[in-house]
């Protein structure tokens, strides 16, 4: 290594967990690689919002436009103030700003874990004190959640359906916790897979939020509006916290591309939320054909399954691996699937008997 040595980072950095992508999968005998490590939409873009795309790329020599145009769109879809919505180029990025805006250091950050990756990288990045706290039975322990709240504490992150268990909570159980929180704590509601749970949760959620001033509703065109590739995530809060992730918002990062793939999904969003019915009742076949195997599977709310395997979680992942599938696997925890089209969940059927067999080693 040529030159002199940079200086180093800020302590907290090297301690952060790296966040781990899912990977594609090779073809095996004959039969393509199935991915389904992401929970990706397995469905091809409707014509329509590949065709808003590619108009927009037209025009890339442009910096794109603020967003308002969509944030607009969403206010009138769900009937919501056009001063409480907020967009950014996917819920990742709205999840940094808020714990930019809300966290930083010596606040505290709680949340249910095994949980989404991201939280505890992004909190720690932020300089904020991450707070796990274990789940129980595959779901976020509300009732310890909330003993874990401190004076410290600045923001409760809560995925709901939980990422990747997939197991959701009743609309009444997070109506309660959130009442209870204290008001100088902002509490996120990330639903990013709310399209495939129940639909009363879905407006039951927004009905809290313009109760209190301390909540945000946090979602995403990635899953059943099938963006993941274009970075669109969404938001409904307080003015005041709207003003605030304005405040902190890394301008243009919200392509023009992606607006104009997330307004066309809106306007097709019976087609897409008829696509992720679809995968729901393959969700519930997948599940089905599981348990008659008998693995473990708790009931899911999202578009993936989880397998509580412990230590037989890498074997799992490797009897998907030699079929041609990936999956997303958590060394000694589980393994997490994503439901995908009939023939690609039926080679995980066909992986999974292979590991109850005891044809691939652990």
């Amino acid at each position: 290594m040529r030159g002199t040595s940079p200086p180093p980072p800020r302590s907290a950095i090297a301690h952060l967990p790296s966040y781990v992508p899912g990977t594609p999968a090779a073809p095996r005998e004959g039969r393509p690689g199935y991915k389904l490590s992401s929970n990706e939409s397995p469905f091809a873009l409707p014509e329509q919002m590949v065709e808003a795309m590619a108009a927009a790329c037209g025009e890339a020599n442009r910096y794109p436009p603020s967003g308002r145009e969509l944030a607009l769109r969403l206010a009138t879809r769900y009937g919501l103030p056009a001063e409480e919505v907020a967009v950014a180029g996917g819920s990742l990025e709205l999840l940094r700003d808020l714990l930019l805006a809300y966290g930083g250091p010596g606040a505290e950050v709680v949340y249910g874990w095994r949980s989404y990756e991201a939280y505890p990288i992004l909190a720690g990045s932020c300089g904020a004190r991450p707070v796990p706290v274990p789940l129980v039975d595959q779901r976020i322990d509300l009732a310890a959640l909330a003993r874990a709240v401190s004076a410290d504490t600045r923001v409760v992150l809560l995925a709901d359906p939980n990422n990747p268990t997939g197991t959701a909570l009743a609309p009444d159980e997070v109506a309660a916790f959130a009442r209870q929180l204290p008001a100088t704590c902002l509490l996120v509601l990330d639903q990013a897979y709310c399209e495939f749970g129940e639909p009363e949760a879905d407006g039951l959620a927004l009905e809290l939020r313009s109760e209190l001033g301390n909540l945000v509703v946090m979602r995403t065109f990635s899953k059943a509006f099938a963006l993941a590739g274009m970075r669109v995530g969404w938001c409904t809060a307080h003015p005041d916290v709207v003003a605030s992730l304005e405040a902190v918002a890394i301008p243009f990062t919200l392509t023009a591309p992606a607006q104009a793939g997330a307004i066309a999904a809106l306007e097709l969003e019976g087609e897409l939320r008829r696509r992720a019915q679809v995968l729901v009742a393959e969700r519930q076949r997948l599940t089905t054909g599981l348990h008659q195997l008998g693995l473990e599977v708790p009931p899911s709310h999202a578009n993936f399954v989880w397998l509580p395997l412990g230590e037989g979680s890498s074997g799992f992942a490797a009897a998907c691996s030699q079929a041609g599938v990936s999956v997303r696997c958590f060394a000694g925890e589980g393994v997490r699937v994503t439901v995908g089209l009939r023939e690609e969940n039926q080679a995980v059927l066909e992986a999974a008997a292979a590991y109850v067999r005891g044809a691939i080693p652990g």
